[in-house]
């Protein structure tokens, strides 16, 4: 299997223009970058407010320097950014530093989260996944997020989407991966992943792109999953007291 840096490679990028690895469109200024964050939190929270059963802490994976935290922070009592990148870590903690309910932490990007199991009310991910090469590791993400929710916890995440037919497999196949551009999953792989991880799916959109073609640069196909951590767990421990 092909080693990638992931570590190096998004320190790099954090240290030449951390605003604009995170935010393409939306890098000119600070007021920009806190505006896109302003703007894209109601699609992270969209039909999990009415499920979800307390929010005393959320977790973001693939937190860069808290552009969504931030907007976060006033919906919950505690909230957690994990990143690959030591130095998006530690830009995030200057930039939010007024806020000392919003909390920063380094990871080592291989799927490990540093929590004990049942920590968080929430936890997602945006524009995050597409750039790991490894899906093997997004699997193991899915997995961690299960044992850090609480029972009853909401979990929501995005991904880049493929549909499924034969010449969509084989341009996956074909297309270089790294750092940057990374793993795309069908609807039905995702959705096996999410519920092989003990999740119950609450909802799945899969937004196909508007125009596609097997070679060339297109625009990405992408995926949104809610999903909850049964109660059943919790209640069959108890019961079997």
């Amino acid at each position: 299997m092909r080693h990638f840096d992931m570590k190096s490679d998004w320190d790099v990028r954090a240290g030449g223009d951390a605003h604009k690895a995170i935010a393409c469109d939306d890098a000119d200024n600070e007021a920009a970058f806190r505006a896109s964050g302003e703007r894209d939190i109601p699609l992270v929270l969209d039909g999990v407010t009415k499920i979800l059963q307390g929010r005393e802490s959320a977790l973001e994976i693939g937190c860069g320097t808290g552009r969504l935290l931030e907007p976060l922070a006033r919906h919950f009592d505690q909230v957690f950014g994990v990143d690959v990148s030591g130095e998006m870590v530690r830009r995030g903690r200057e930039r939010l530093a007024h806020l000392p309910q919003v909390h920063f932490l380094e990871i080592d990007g291989q799927g490990k989260l540093p929590f004990p199991d049942e920590s968080f009310n929430f936890c997602f991910s945006y524009i995050t996944f597409h750039h790991i090469p490894i899906k093997s590791v997004v699997r193991r993400y899915l997995d961690e997020s299960h044992r850090v929710l609480k029972a009853a916890g909401v979990a929501r995440w995005h991904f880049f989407g493929r549909p499924a037919g034969i010449l969509a497999s084989i341009r996956e196949a074909v297309t270089h991966k790294d750092t940057w551009r990374g793993c795309k999953f069908t609807l039905s792989e995702i959705t096996a992943g999410i519920r092989a991880a003990g999740f119950e799916i609450v909802d799945a959109h899969y937004l196909p792109a508007k125009s596609w073609r097997l070679f060339g640069k297109t625009p990405p196909d992408v995926i949104w999953i809610t999903a909850r951590k049964p109660r059943a767990a919790r209640v069959a421990l108890s019961g079997s007291k």
